[in-house]
């Protein structure tokens, strides 16, 4: 019975000290997918990995062509309910920070993201730059 009970302890003692982390990810392979749900805290927003992108939802779907689909407010209302639609765009990636060029309802956007931290399901952004040029 006593060496049932070590190799179960010694088990049990080895599996509790494994790190249960999800691994810190960078660069533009681990940036591609489609990216929703943003959720605003102080100055960061976290999107969450998903499959698709969420009808009248806001999110970005980044393609490994470096080209990007962003949907986003298709009007200047931002009161409920909110309709969307998909504007086409680029990305890039330098170090940790990403560079977006897209059109809007009005015109072209800019963006820099710097990266916070990127795993397989998280992304955590600051905004640098958010800069709107008016298409008329």
């Amino acid at each position: 019975m006593k060496p049932v009970l070590f190799v179960l302890l010694t088990l049990f003692a080895l599996y509790s000290c494994q790190k249960d982390e999800t691994p810190a990810l960078s660069g533009n392979d681990d940036l591609v997918g489609t990216w929703v749900n943003p959720r605003y805290t102080d100055t960061l927003v976290t999107y969450s990995r998903a499959g698709n992108l969420i009808e009248n939802e806001p999110g970005y779907t980044f393609k490994t062509d470096n080209t990007l689909i962003c949907r986003q407010n298709s009007g200047w209302c931002g009161t409920p309910p909110v309709t969307t639609a998909d504007y086409d765009g680029t990305w890039a990636w330098n170090d940790s920070v990403v560079e977006i060029n897209t059109s809007y309802w009005g015109g072209k956007a800019e963006f820099s993201w710097k990266v916070i931290l990127l795993t397989d399901q998280e992304l955590v952004i600051w905004i640098q730059k958010a800069e709107y040029q008016d298409g008329k």
